[in-house]
């Protein structure tokens, strides 16, 4: 019986140990089969979503190049819209093909279109309209494309470009300054002091008015008390104290004639430095100077309205002379030109009473008129004295700068320098000077820059200026 008990067990137990064993083939029979059929499934599941991803981007992109499409041709109706450029349609078309061109649609549609169109071209190539459309025909190639289309290069970085204005020079021989120069052994550095000329150097752009003829020609004209004229080779200062352009537009560039007053053009041409306001015949004595500095273009017209007894002739259609303003009618159709070709632009006028230190209605009433047509700022020259400092309309009129280095007289005189940007005038600025002793010196003591502000403020009523020089608007 006990025999038989233990067999029993055994076999049970025997009989367990099979069906364990069965079932744990089974089992592993099972993930074998599902290890054969799950891989195909899921790839099925990932390769449809892998597709529907693809249509999803596909249909993103597709909608983003039409957003992309419709924003550019937005951003061309309102180029076409805006900007006024070109003589016609066509010109325009093509300047904003070589616009897209040259600054890619992504840098360009950075352009807001609740803003100034002019500004945001600026800031967003660098370059002001004006700049762009003249790169884009060919001018800005190199300096001496630009100087065929009367524009000169400055390299200036900032977006701030430094405009500096001096009044009437003359070098003639035998007499004034040029004597001083000659006894001091040609230094310009005993006869300028060093403020002044690093100022006129490191400006962008330096303009004086050059009030004598540069040659060894001619005779003095009949009948006219003061005659003036320069050798040659005195040019050579003005490249010393650093000026970048001249004004011709006065009433002694042709003391000594025809032969002269070419000579005069001549000299200049060959120093590199160029001039307004006077010419062969009238389409060179108006047409106006440009500058391409800090992206900006900034322009330059001259003009004459300083004699009681006219000795110097006016420009004709094939006649050298000077521009006169007498009739502004004139002045103001070359104002209007030019504004429409820069960003800013600058009238140096030779008008005012000579030797009064107050500046006349008459000229007010020019202002006016110049500002309306497109002028910026109008620089005054002539009265051989320093005049005030006015507004009109918002805009600046330097009267008269007086003698910048002329003569042994005592007298007050200044540098003006205008801080210029995209926006306009950001800042106007003199620098207290004085003529004396056939030189002209800073004033660098502060009871003489007060005694020059107090003279300054006197003579300006329609200015405020401050401790520093900084002159605005009241």
């Amino acid at each position: 019986m006990r025999k038989r008990t233990i067999y029993l067990t055994i076999f049970i137990t025997f009989s367990l140990y099979l069906t364990a064993c069965g079932n744990s083939v089974e089992n592993n029979k099972n993930p074998v089969q599902e290890s054969n059929t799950q891989p195909e499934t899921e790839i099925q599941e990932i390769t449809e979503s892998s597709i529907e991803q693809e249509i999803i981007e596909q249909e993103t992109a597709e909608k983003a190049k039409m957003q992309q499409e419709e924003r550019q041709a937005e951003l061309v109706s309102l180029l076409n819209e805006k900007l006024s450029i070109g003589d016609n349609s066509e010109e325009k078309a093509a300047f904003i093909e070589w616009l897209f061109d040259t600054y890619g649609a992504e840098q360009l549609e950075l352009i807001d279109f609740l803003e100034d169109i002019y500004r945001q071209l600026y800031y967003v190539t660098g370059k002001s309209l004006h700049v762009l459309w003249d790169t884009s025909l060919g001018y800005l190639e190199d300096e001496n494309t630009a100087a065929e289309h009367a524009i000169y290069l400055r390299d200036v970085k900032d977006d701030v470009v430094d405009l500096v204005f001096a009044g009437d020079i003359c070098l003639t021989e035998d007499g004034y300054v040029i004597d001083h120069y000659d006894a001091l052994g040609g230094n310009i550095d005993l006869c300028l002091s060093e403020e002044i000329i690093d100022r006129l150097n490191e400006a962008d752009i330096s303009m004086i008015n050059h009030e004598y003829p540069v040659s060894t020609r001619g005779e003095a004209l009949e009948g006219k008390y003061y005659t003036f004229r320069a050798s040659p080779e005195r040019e050579s200062i003005l490249q010393q104290m650093g000026i970048d352009i001249v004004s011709l537009a006065n009433n002694h560039i042709y003391d000594f004639g025809t032969d002269a007053f070419y000579d005069t053009l001549t000299a200049l041409e060959q120093a590199e430095i160029p001039y307004v306001g006077a010419g062969a015949d009238i389409e060179e004595a108006s047409q106006p100077v440009y500058f391409v500095a800090g992206g900006m273009k900034i322009g330059f017209v001259s003009a004459n309205r300083s004699e009681k007894f006219i000795f110097t002739p006016e420009a004709g259609e094939s006649s050298p002379g000077v521009v006169r303003m007498y009739d502004t009618e004139m002045m103001n159709n070359i104002i209007k030109e030019a504004r429409e070709q820069c960003d800013y632009l600058i009238a140096y006028v030779h008008w005012g009473t000579e030797d009064s230190k107050y500046y006349e209605e008459y000229q007010t009433d020019i202002a006016q008129e110049f500002f309306a047509s497109g002028a910026d700022a109008i620089i005054g020259s002539h009265p051989h004295v320093l005049q005030g400092i006015g507004y009109v309309g918002g805009k600046p009129v330097v009267y008269s700068l007086g003698d910048f280095w002329f003569n042994g007289e005592t007298k007050y005189t200044t540098i003006v320098n205008l801080e210029v940007t995209i926006d306009g005038l950001a800042e106007l600025s003199v620098l207290p000077c004085i003529q004396e002793g056939y030189e002209t010196h800073y004033i660098s003591e502060e009871s003489g820059q007060k005694a020059f502000y107090d003279y300054l403020r006197e003579l300006s009523p329609e200015a405020s200026i401050n401790e520093d020089g900084i002159v605005t608007d009241k």
